[in-house]
């Protein structure tokens, strides 16, 4: 009778690993009912899998909103459960792997609260710098057993830094002075495509982006067919967006070696198997160390010969690494961090926790934490929980009465977006993609070159009513890109100096508010695929993105920016550097992740005035409460920001991911001045200290 849950990070891996159990039941010759239990599960099948799955393979979201909410339907599997396996463990980490930990929680619970059950967790990781700790806190365990002696068959791996060549470029028309830059990546990544395709090696090209996928296929293929028009169709992109379909069969395609190559987003990061690859290309570098090792993990399994191959952007972090390569393969991996007392998402599963099952502080404080006393007072008074004492032992009893039905609906583990544009094919009304409504813009307009599968098609009517592009295939030689820009509206913060908010180092007038984070679109570029010159601009009207969310932020002295000017230095470029240092220690003096967390990113062709602070804002719709926690530390993070701007050893005007590069700009750290951070930061400092022994001088006096 006994059962086990398998939990995946997301559907596609649990769609893969069900395959290969399938395979492993008939070699055991055992009979154990194996069922995915996801979104994807056709509901008539449901009442069945719960009735008879031994093993049951789902993922965090619908444990969240579905198995805890409505335990008593999972009664059987939940009062046998002896096992919860968990796979790629690295994937928790920031505000999704807060949430997860939560619903671990939860889901401990319910298991020993109602059912007498004290399963066995086992965790499955491969890039991590903290595995054993990260778990624990996790899934709040005493303990585990670390095993890393890694037994996998692995043959041996060559690893190239590829910087485009350098080439004199004349800018200005035929009068124009003659610059050096390299040639594009994007070409170089193509044309190295080709050649692994020709050479019958399998590979995978890693992008950051959608759109650089569908241009490295694009390219990809017009050399192919110059140079081997049989191997045009054997290399696709693989990519979210894509309808799940389409996505099954390429990756069934490449499992049975039909493909040669895919170009990939992240979304091949994890482990889905698809067979023997023999190479991987990295277009830039990915964003964290982990994932540029994760990435180039996907080729050379079994023990075979593999080849990664890193090809560099011209912007400071990728051309850092390639003048020292000793810096990136000696960086460590990061840490998986995971914040389980966050009072705002701890607030959210509480709910739900009472929703499941009525909250006793007695018991449930071992699952919860010591501050459950105190938020289950605040939800008590916001009107989500309520103990009455005039019946027997229920003084100790809070039960969920809050305005939602079940509470789980409401709350998003994930930024997962319900809103999305279709793209239609106006040829056969074929439903191309769906687009996520933050990203849609980017991607269609009217006039917008929209690529799928490395096919251009035109988008000629746009239809925002009803969120749908209507487009049609062409043959240009050239792309779109989006002229845009994105603003961070302080809510409510007032520009005159506020009451002090004191920490151990230093006293600050940090204030944090709520903002308004807006992306609007301007107009866009059409752009020469061969040369990159951009042949017409054209202007845009369309509605803003925006979401609400919190930020955190000081002014920068006046003091500050006229020190910076008088020294000719940029201070767009410090006070950019100042907040990407800010962004880079924060890690080190609260749990968080630093993708949790944006600042104003400085566009190199911005004209407009930029408001004269250091400021972060909460990347996640709505805010989780990071803004509040970063306010209690910004004199120390400035202090601290300082002396790693200051003590750092590299001599480029643009600094080094180790001080004032961040691995998640927007604007791939184009404008940054490391000598105007140390600048600012020292100004910023001194006002504070200053401002605060006058007011103190006064207060005594």
């Amino acid at each position: 009778m006994a059962c086990a849950l398998y939990i995946f990070p997301t559907k596609a891996l649990a769609q893969d690993q069900l395959r290969t159990i399938v395979e492993m039941k008939k070699a055991f010759h055992t009979d154990i009912n194996v069922s995915i239990y996801d979104g994807d599960t056709p509901r008539q099948d449901r009442l069945w899998i719960r009735d008879n799955a031994r093993l049951l393979i789902t993922n965090p979201d619908m444990l969240h909103v579905s198995v805890l909410p409505c335990h008593s339907q999972f009664k059987r599997i939940l009062s046998n459960l002896r096992y919860i396996v968990i796979d790629e463990a690295h994937s928790y980490k920031g505000v999704f792997g807060c949430h997860t930990a939560l619903i671990l929680r939860r889901l401990k619970r319910i298991c020993s609260n109602i059912y007498g059950r004290h399963p066995t967790f086992t965790f499955c990781t491969a890039t991590s710098a903290n595995p054993r700790e990260h778990v624990m806190e996790l899934a709040k365990l005493d303990n585990v057993e670390l095993i890393q002696n890694d037994g996998s068959p692995c043959g041996s791996k060559y690893f190239l830094l590829w910087n485009p060549p350098l080439h004199m470029k004349k800018e200005g028309g035929s009068r124009g002075s003659s610059v050096t830059r390299r040639s594009s990546p994007i070409v170089e990544v193509s044309y190295l495509f080709s050649e692994m395709v020709q050479h019958g090696l399998r590979c995978i090209a890693f992008c950051k982006t959608r759109k650089l996928c569908e241009l490295v296929l694009s390219y990809t293929r017009e050399i192919l067919e110059v140079t081997g028009k049989e191997l045009v169709d054997s290399i696709c992109v693989y990519r979210a967006g894509y309808i799940a379909e389409d996505r099954r069969k390429i990756e069934a395609d490449l499992f049975e070696g039909k493909l040669r190559g895919v170009a990939a987003t992240n979304a091949l990061e994890l482990g889905i198997d698809v067979g023997h690859i023999d190479a991987t290309l990295h277009l830039g570098f990915p964003g964290s160390v982990a994932s540029l090792w994760q990435q180039a993990g996907r080729s050379g399994r079994r023990a075979k010969q593999s080849l990664a191959i890193y090809v560099a952007f011209e912007g400071p972090l990728d051309q850092y690494f390639m003048k020292s390569p000793d810096k990136l393969f000696g960086k460590p991996i990061e840490h998986c961090q995971v914040d389980s007392h966050n009072p705002k998402v701890l607030g959210q599963h509480i709910a739900c926790a009472a929703y499941e099952h009525p909250i006793c502080l007695q018991y449930d404080e071992n699952h919860f934490g010591s501050t459950l006393d105190s938020i289950m007072t605040t939800l008590k008074d916001k009107g989500f929980l309520v103990n009455n004492p005039s019946e027997p032992f229920s003084s100790t009893m809070w039960n969920y009465i809050g305005p939602e039905k079940n509470p789980s609906q409401t709350i998003s583990i994930r930024a997962i977006e319900h809103d999305k544009y279709k793209v239609i094919d106006k040829l056969n009304n074929r439903l191309l993609e769906e687009i996520e409504e933050s990203k849609a813009f980017f991607q269609v307009y009217e006039g917008a070159i929209y690529m799928h599968q490395g096919v251009n098609y035109l988008v000629e009517e746009f239809d925002l009513s009803s969120r749908t592009a209507f487009c049609r295939k062409v043959d240009v030689k050239y792309y779109t890109k989006t002229r845009d820009y994105t603003d961070i509206n302080v809510l409510g913060g007032d520009f005159a100096y506020l009451p002090a908010f004191k920490t151990n180092h230093l006293k600050t007038t940090t204030q944090a508010n709520s903002c308004k984070v807006s992306t609007k679109w301007f107009g866009f570029h059409r752009i020469c695929k061969s040369s990159s010159k951009i042949l017409d601009t054209v202007e845009l009207r369309l509605p803003p993105y925006s979401y609400d969310s919190e930020a955190v932020w000081i002014r920068i002295p006046r003091s500050a920016k006229i020190a910076v000017e008088e020294r000719k230095l940029e201070f767009r470029g410090g006070s950019h550097a100042a907040s990407h240092a800010l962004l880079n220690i924060l890690p080190l003096h609260m749990m968080c992740s630093a993708s949790d967390l944006g600042t104003e990113c400085v566009n190199p062709h911005e004209t407009r005035g930029m408001p004269e602070r250091i400021l972060l804002y909460d990347k996640h719709p709505g805010g989780i409460g990071l803004a509040t926690q970063v306010k209690k530390l910004f004199g120390e993070l400035l202090l601290a920001a300082l002396e790693l701007v200051s003590t750092c050893s590299c001599a480029s005007a643009s600094g080094c991911p180790n001080c004032i590069q961040s691995l998640t700009c927007s604007e791939y750290n184009e404008v940054l001045d490391k000598e105007a951070a140390i600048l600012i930061l020292k100004g910023v400092i001194e006002h504070e200290r200053s401002y605060f022994e006058v007011e103190e001088a006064s207060d005594r006096s």
